[in-house]
């Protein structure tokens, strides 16, 4: 017995929802709009989570054109005059195959079905000034367009705006022509649009293909970052990713571009994703890019970073990368597309840039033999070894001996805000003394509970010594041997909107705290170096991100990055422009965080103090011809020397 009801129309009935079709004009509905508004009844935890988004269709075109429309246009144009060539156009267009692996209401198929058509009408108004002819039979079907898609309602949703598509593109070719329309009912057969989960499917199956099958892969893939995925995301990306030693920490998206490489491997398909930018920046370089070259794949055209808008109810605005990949053999010539231009280049690295496939990895020494940069003190301690200003004066109140055993801590967020925040510190000399101290015994006694408490051995074992921090980075390993002792502060994160990320000097009576960086009794033309514009391009190509904000790595950024051989007067002159950005910070006052602005940031940008920003670009200046006599074009020029400088390094060190 059928699981379906019977439904019987009356006349009326049915007269009714006969008229009320009529009524909608099918023909002024753009389905790729349609879907989004279709989706807008979707649960936003669905949307958020599976990437449905409505993408405009000047992003779209973005993927498509660099792909397969932008030749076949050039072919078309080849092609006026000679009746052979257009029809053989036609007939490549015609055996031509897509699939979107991540389609959501399937905007990219819609776009590149209408962009197709009309291409293929053109290319039937110049058969008819060559034969006269009036027969124009449509050879685009919709038969070559599949799909993946992990909600069935988006599924429903896809083949919908494909039909709707299909009876608009006949509706114009009508219009155009006028003596021929395709009938849109029966409906044509949609290529395998599956319901599934994309990582779990094969893909080959669904769009089988041979070496020399003309097929493109392409789409807006979910994204999730490693560590924000919810934890059965992982049983999907393991069997991709598993083999890869932090794979965890890799994107969702990731799998994605593993997946595409080999499909398109040794094979004539190719294909174009958007993605988050983070895939071409930090660890995931190194983790990612090796396991998609294994495939004999290579960047065929790339959009450097850019702010993704579309017109979903939540705006995704994130900063996203487009990137094309194809089969080694295939590529004619390769673009890169940056701030509205596009470059021929020779060849396009993991990191965008024209340049050789170089990859940076980490490393535990740095390779331009610099200073050691250690990670701040870990307290571990619950809380309790830490003091508000409050908390401090209260202490000093009661018992004005306990000074001694105080310190000012900084990390990131204390330092760039200027949030005075102290701490107990103490060591094996002085710590018998301290607990005489009632407030301070109370508060060891605790950080001695909360440390057996926990389940990692090595916090266990740290118990026995509650009266300090847990981890006291190379703090006790450095000698002071002169009045003047400076501990360059180093914030793990901070914002990505700034134009350089605002490092300072401490002195060896604040204690730097975990999540800060502290490169100790550090000479002052570090500072400078680490302030200019070599360094900061390094750190945004290189670097690691929590979520948008940079995140500074010591075995990724600080001890990867090149620097030149230096001399006594260039040192000098840096340590001098350093010493002018430090007088401006403390003559302007306010806080780091105020005096840095935030000049880049898409909502409610505030600017760089306009003295610093001028004291930078001198620093820059003198920075850069350490490293080239001439000026340098952009930061692209700037990093694909870094990189060619980091390459050198590492053959030399091996």
């Amino acid at each position: 017995m059928s699981r379906y009801a019977l439904v019987v129309f009356s006349k009326k009935s049915r007269n009714l929802i006969i008229e009320a079709g009529e009524l909608i004009g099918w023909d002024k509905v753009n389905p790729d709009i349609l879907g989004s508004m279709l989706q807008a009844v979707a649960s936003e935890d669905k949307r958020s989570h599976l990437g449905m988004h409505y993408t405009s269709v000047p992003n779209i075109m973005k993927v498509i054109n660099p792909l397969f429309l932008d030749d076949l246009h050039e072919e078309f144009e080849k092609a006026k005059g000679n009746e052979t060539k257009l029809n053989n156009l036609l007939e490549r267009m015609r055996k031509m195959k897509f699939m979107d692996p991540a389609c959501g209401s399937g905007n990219f198929l819609i776009i590149t079905y209408k962009e197709l058509r009309r291409l293929e009408m053109d290319i039937f108004e110049e058969l008819g000034k060559i034969n006269n002819s009036t027969m124009y039979v449509p050879t685009i079907d919709l038969g070559q367009f599949y799909g993946i898609e992990i909600e069935d309602f988006a599924v429903d949703v896809t083949r919908l705006s494909l039909y709707i598509a299909d009876h608009q593109m006949n509706l114009e070719l009508k219009r155009r022509y006028g003596d021929y329309l395709r009938e849109t009912l029966p409906l044509h057969k949609v290529g395998d649009i599956r319901c599934g989960n994309a990582l779990r499917l094969d893909w080959n199956e669904i769009l089988p293909h041979e070496k020399d099958d003309e097929v493109y892969l392409f789409g807006n893939p979910p994204y999730k970052g490693g560590k924000s995925q919810p934890k059965e995301y992982k049983k999907y990306t393991k069997p991709i990713i598993g083999h890869i030693k932090g794979w965890k920490n890799l994107d969702y998206i990731t799998c994605w571009f593993i997946l595409g490489s080999r499909y398109i491997s040794n094979s004539k398909a190719k294909l174009s994703f958007v993605s988050t930018n983070s895939i071409c920046q930090g660890e995931q370089v190194a983790m990612l890019w090796p396991e998609i070259y294994k495939n004999n794949v290579e960047i065929n055209f790339a959009y450097t970073s850019f702010k993704w808008n579309n017109n979903a109810k939540n705006n995704a605005g994130v900063t996203v990368v487009v990137i094309g990949l194809s089969n080694r053999k295939f590529i004619k010539q390769k673009k890169l597309f940056y701030d509205n231009k596009v470059r021929l280049v020779d060849n396009i690295n993991p990191y965008l840039i024209n340049g050789e496939n170089i990859i940076v990895n980490k490393t535990f020494k740095s390779l331009s033999g610099l200073p050691l940069m250690s990670l701040g003190n870990m307290p571990k301690d619950g809380g309790n070894l830490m003091l508000t200003e409050e908390e401090r004066d209260k202490l000093l109140l009661n018992y004005p001996n306990s000074e001694k055993y105080i310190r000012r801590i900084t990390g990131s967020k204390e330092y760039i805000n200027d949030i005075a925040r102290y701490c107990i510190w103490l060591n094996d000399d002085n710590y018998k003394e301290a607990m005489d101290i009632p407030l301070i015994k109370k508060r060891i006694e605790k950080v001695k509970d909360f440390r057996l408490s926990s389940t990692a051995q090595s916090t266990r074992e740290a118990a026995s010594y509650a009266y300090k921090f847990k981890q006291r980075g190379h703090y006790d390993n450095v000698t002071v041997s002169k009045e003047q002792f400076n501990t360059i502060v180093v914030p793990r994160v901070s914002s990505e909107s700034r134009i350089y990320v605002p490092f300072g000097l401490s002195n060896q009576n604040v204690i730097i705290s975990d999540s800060a960086m502290a490169i100790y009794d550090a000479p002052l033309w570090l500072l400078g170096l680490l302030e200019s514009r070599m360094h900061m391009v390094w750190l945004e190509n290189v670097g690691r991100k929590l979520e948008t904000r940079y995140r500074y790595s010591s075995v990724l950024v600080y001890n990867t990055f090149p620097v030149p051989e230096l001399s006594t007067r260039r040192k000098n002159e840096i340590e001098e422009l350093i010493g002018n950005i430090l007088d401006i910070r403390e003559e302007e006052g306010g806080t780091l965080a105020e005096l840095y602005g935030s000049p880049l940031a898409a909502k409610n940008p505030k600017p760089m103090n306009s003295r610093l920003l001028e004291a930078h670009k001198e620093l820059d200046k003198v920075v850069d011809r350490a490293y080239k006599s001439t000026d340098f074009k952009d930061d692209n020029e700037r990093l694909a020397l870094l990189l060619n400088m980091y390459s050198e390094m590492v053959n030399k060190e091996g």
